[in-house]
């Protein structure tokens, strides 16, 4: 039986500790008491068979104390394992949840968000059962089985040694069956996951679902995982029905050997008929942990397999914490030197190298997939550079505290996310101090105060799951004035209007202009008509910068540039937009 994964939460929640001492202490005392109240059974049935006997109204008055005792055990007990439950589960799931979200997002880039919920719902589930109701059983039936069998012995030698020959066999046949319980268990748990993870791409995108009439693969899909969840439910079924016939075996048969040995034994004078009824009651100290320690030990099983996995999240590696914090006096503000990148095997940033110098806006253009948003994810240090180096304020990025980095930059990105809570909650998000005229202030800067004022409770409206009861443009303009409020000197934005009707582009378009007067700004520009008073305009392919100048320079070159710049004028002049 592996006790590491158990042990180990005690080190991660060392607060319970003491609560399990104390658990082990009831445990004690519920073993002793076994034995205890089979004496005085004992020595009452004994007494009744005893002409004159004076001591039985205080047996009887003995054995009501000892069944008190036992109902105050039993409810300080269960108030003691629901706090190891809760507090542990809990303990568990807030540790899984801080890994998360400082977790590399090169890592968590690879764990599904269905798998995530799984392991903080499903398995942190399953241990929260397996504290309240089976961990207290696991120790303290052993302890009770090996109490009883001693007083067994000092009742009669002969009646527990048959018992004894039972035992092995039980034991035997319901480790045999218990033993697959955890590898089955976490398989199943996998395939819960598998259902999740479904359900979550479902979910996710069913707007594209139902755009490309998905809804029959998709549930096919999803049809496919829940089918082997059922299959795989059924195995750990079977191999648990298996356990419940041991379970009931040992139960009922050692009551067998009392009832006819025992009585035999008291016919011909050898034990009395108060041996018999202790010895019949204690078979209940012994039969109990026979019948219901294969269930705990099942249990168990299940358990072990869902610690790994919350630990398996808990152990990821987090983003490091390390670093120090620079002055911002210098002139270049961000610098990439000689930067080369690959998700995988083929690099995606080939020796890039460019600075932003203090107050210009410079625009980052190119094709498809030639690696501009990966140069943002470096910027910002999601993703270290294989080679090379990012420098802000002339100190290279890893040198610095990540979270005093990050604060330098703003980042909106065309994929705006906003989370639930009111409109000034998100605009002033992670500050829960701000002013009301502070929040008002960006919002006024990002074009956003109009729309806002006009909803039915204004700044106090509360906003839907990613912010779905607003429009594509009214979220990108929370957006920027959350990027406004934050009043970082470099803004980086990424495709920010690409998403955009025209008269949404506008107000955002307006908006950045604003933002990027006062402020270092690389933008990611979709359309080049955005860009063409940009400081200067870095033009990537293949992983590296191509050109460099402004929008006519670039365009008199003829590279390029003017190959994108012309492409996409055609291309909007076709669908009547403007260039």
């Amino acid at each position: 039986m592996k006790l590491k994964p158990l042990l180990r939460l005690f080190k991660l929640a060392p607060k319970l500790k003491k609560w399990a001492w104390i658990a082990g202490f009831l445990m004690i005392l519920e073993g002793i008491s076994a034995p205890v109240t089979g004496e005085l059974l004992r020595r009452m049935m004994d007494s009744v068979f005893t002409p004159g006997a004076s001591n039985y109204v205080g047996l009887i008055w003995a054995t009501l104390l000892v069944v008190v005792a036992l109902s105050v055990i039993a409810w300080f007990r269960t108030r003691v394992m629901a706090k190891i439950s809760e507090q542990g589960a809990g303990e568990l799931r807030r540790l899984a949840v801080e890994s998360l979200l400082e977790m590399p997002i090169s890592k968590l880039d690879t764990i599904h968000t269905g798998d995530q919920l799984s392991r903080l719902t499903n398995d942190a589930g399953v241990i929260r059962h397996y504290l309240y109701f089976e961990l207290f059983w696991l120790f303290s039936l052993p302890l009770a089985g090996v109490l009883g069998i001693a007083y067994l012995f000092f009742l009669d030698w002969i009646m527990t040694l048959i018992l004894l020959v039972l035992i092995p066999l039980l034991i035997f046949l319901t480790t045999k069956f218990s033993n697959p319980v955890e590898k089955i268990s976490g398989q199943l748990q996998e395939r819960l996951a598998a259902v999740n993870n479904s359900i979550q791409d479902a979910l996710g995108g069913a707007e594209v679902v139902k755009a490309f009439n998905l809804q029959g693969e998709m549930e096919a899909r999803q049809n496919q995982a829940i089918a082997a969840t059922v299959v795989q439910g059924r195995r750990l079924a079977r191999q648990q029905a298996f356990i419940r016939m041991c379970s009931v075996a040992s139960g009922l048969i050692p009551f067998l050997l009392p009832i006819s040995v025992g009585g035999w034994f008291v016919i011909i004078g050898r034990i009395s008929p108060g041996s018999v009824l202790a010895f019949i009651q204690m078979i209940n100290s012994v039969s109990h942990p026979l019948s219901r320690l294969p269930m705990a030990m099942s249990e168990h099983q299940k358990a072990t397999a869902a610690f790994e996995r919350l630990y398996q999240l808990i152990d990821e590696p987090r983003e490091r914490q390390d670093g120090e914090v620079f002055s911002n006096g210098q002139e270049v503000i961000l610098q990439a030197e000689n930067v080369s990148f690959a998700y995988n095997s083929e690099p995606v940033l080939k020796g890039l190298s460019f600075q932003l110098n203090r107050g210009e806006t410079v625009a980052l253009v190119g094709p498809s997939g030639a690696g501009k948003t990966t140069v943002f994810k470096v910027l910002v240090g999601f993703f270290s550079p294989q080679k090379g180096q990012v420098l802000l304020y002339n100190q290279p990025l890893e040198k610095w505290k990540l979270a005093a980095a990050r604060r330098q930059m703003a980042m909106v990105s065309q994929d705006t996310f906003l989370f639930p809570g009111t409109i000034a909650e998100n605009i002033a998000l992670g500050n829960p101090n701000a002013s009301r005229e502070e929040i008002e202030a960006a919002a006024i800067q990002a074009n956003a105060h109009e729309f806002i004022v006009q909803l039915p409770e204004g700044y106090e409206h509360v906003l839907e799951e990613r912010g779905a009861n607003l429009s594509g443009g009214q979220r990108q303009r929370i957006s920027l004035a959350r990027a406004i409020f934050l009043d970082a000197p470099l803004l980086l934005l990424d495709e920010a209007t690409s998403a955009l009707d025209t008269e949404s582009e506008r107000l955002v378009q307006d908006a950045l202009d604003k933002m990027a007067a006062s402020r270092t700004t690389l933008v990611i520009a979709h359309r080049l008509s955005t860009i063409r008073n940009a400081g200067r305009i870095l033009v990537i392919d293949g992983g590296r910068i191509v050109e460099e100048g402004k929008h006519q320079d670039l365009l008199d070159q003829g590279g390029l540039y003017r190959q994108l710049y012309l492409r996409q004028l055609s291309a909007e002049t076709e669908t009547g937009g403007v260039a």
